[in-house]
């Protein structure tokens, strides 16, 4: 299982409104697919977080994995 956790807005912005959830490991599931699965747009996902440390939309995703996702942040 990949535990998927989504950050600030992006739950309002998904299409299941969900904060977190687990998916199901596939082979070759990269993060762009979550995200596309989740009616997430790329351009809403800023930062994404791999088991900690940054990855990209195309980084591939494996069992055990956890997988942080953060929008653009503004404020001052």
């Amino acid at each position: 299982m990949i535990d998927v956790r989504l950050f600030a807005t992006l739950p309002m912005h998904s299409t299941t409104h969900r904060k977190h959830f687990e998916i199901e490991s596939c082979s070759r599931l990269t993060v762009r697919e979550i995200v596309e699965a989740e009616g997430l747009k790329p351009t809403d996902i800023h930062i994404v977080m791999i088991n900690g440390l940054h990855g990209t939309l195309e980084s591939q995703l494996a069992d055990g994995d956890r997988l942080g996702l953060f929008p653009p942040v503004g404020g001052g």
